[in-house]
């Protein structure tokens, strides 16, 4: 009877810690204060003192991120749920995975959760091309299929996009014979522009009169924010097509980059070939119900897609207007011609605080500009422009280096991701 009565006072005692523990992180959200815990107020002097060529508080519009962050109901999400973290999150990716089926109206056998979009074009790289069996896609386009083929000793065979931008579908068709994978980025990064869904289909018959056994994965990443009214998912198509793939991400729209959740859409005859190479279980509880908590508030995606077309519009006018040509774009970020090398460009925004995306070969005199908040444009664009107005100074291929070692240092990967 005492061990019992032990017992429970223990419990109590420990149930009481608990609550306590869960009001006092409750609070810290509130707040604000758990990032200040988990990243101190001087970490920023403390990383300018350890580069201090470092301009301070670099503006980063060069990663495709959205800057708004996540959504209130996403936010809510991760506060309830992480005080659930030790559990293992099957349930949460059982529920994500259903709230996807049933937006994109198709069975949940159909799904495949990965940690980011970028996991799903891996895997289908890896699985569907070969040193004889070639990958085709369009120059410039999202370079991580490429690169993934490129190490596994696959052929690759890249077709430079139109001078609008959008890809040449009839060239990259016309290198279908012998492919194991053609990718379709759609919207296309880095140029923003789109092909319309009765082009993709068109697309994909084409490829089929002469290769039947190629996959076409078709890459909509930027999807959410597409505007024009002739756009549409692939995943229609996956119905009469078992050899058609659609990934899809988070990181956008929904401003989960750094949750990393994204997913495959394809027949689960290929998904069951995926898994070979797609890994899973790898999604944390936190992002898994951050993602279902996004994917149930369509009046937050309405407003970061409308923040997102009002402030592009203003940033495009602002080029345009000082004589710059900017390629159509559905996408967050806009691409534009500055007529000068932009690999030297990109260093002499970072030396000016404001991080831009790398050069994209061939199109070596664009620059890639990620949309940030109205505010981070309104600071940005007269940098960006004044840059532009004298005569470019070549930079040397040793100050290059120091510069992408410098930016290396402060975000690891920032360079060449995204």
């Amino acid at each position: 009877m005492q061990l019992g009565a032990g017992m429970s006072s223990r419990t109590d005692t420990r149930h009481e810690s608990f609550l306590l523990t869960r009001r006092a992180l409750g609070r810290s959200f509130a707040l604000g204060t758990l990032g200040a815990a988990l990243w101190p107020d001087d970490a920023a002097s403390a990383m300018q003192a350890a580069n201090p060529a470092m301009p301070p508080r670099l503006i980063r519009i060069g990663a495709n991120e959205n800057p708004y962050g996540i959504g209130p109901a996403a936010a809510e999400a991760v506060r309830q749920h992480i005080i659930v973290a030790n559990r293992y999150p099957f349930d949460m990716a059982s529920t994500l995975t259903e709230t996807l089926a049933k937006f994109h109206d198709l069975p949940v056998d159909w799904i495949a959760l990965s940690p980011g979009s970028g996991d799903v074009l891996r895997a289908v790289t890896m699985t569907f091309t070969s040193p004889a069996r070639h990958l085709v896609g369009a120059a410039p386009t999202f370079e991580a299929p490429a690169r993934i083929a490129e190490m596994t000793g696959a052929p690759v065979k890249a077709i430079k996009v139109l001078p609008n931008g959008q890809l040449d579908l009839k060239s990259m068709a016309a290198q279908a014979a012998g492919a194991g994978l053609m990718y379709v980025c759609n919207p296309n990064n880095p140029t923003g522009s789109i092909v319309s869904a009765a082009a993709v289909a068109d697309f994909v018959a084409q490829v089929r009169k002469v290769n039947a056994d190629a996959y076409v994965l078709v890459d909509e990443a930027y999807s959410d924010l597409v505007d024009d009214p002739s756009y549409g998912s692939a995943t229609a198509l996956i119905k009469n097509d078992k050899r058609i793939i659609v990934s899809r991400t988070f990181s956008k729209i929904h401003g989960m980059a750094g949750l990393r959740v994204g997913y495959a859409i394809a027949h689960p005859d290929t998904q069951n070939i995926l898994r070979r190479n797609l890994p899973s279980g790898n999604i944390s509880v936190t992002s898994l119900a951050a993602a279902n908590a996004s994917m149930n508030d369509p009046e937050n995606m309405k407003k970061q897609k409308q923040l997102n077309r009002d402030t592009r519009a203003v940033t495009r006018r602002a080029f345009e207007k000082a004589g710059f040509t900017v390629l159509p774009s559905e996408a967050n970020f806009i691409m534009v011609d500055i007529k000068r090398d932009s690999r030297e460009y990109q260093n002499a925004c970072r030396q000016a605080g404001v991080l831009i995306a790398r050069p994209f070969p061939p199109l070596d005199t664009y620059a890639r500009i990620t949309i940030g908040t109205a505010e981070e444009m309104q600071k940005a664009t007269p940098i960006l422009l004044s840059l532009l107005q004298t005569s470019p100074h070549p930079t040397s291929a040793s100050a290059q280096a120091a510069n992408f070692r410098a930016m290396e240092m402060e975000m690891p990967g920032y360079p060449a991701c995204c």
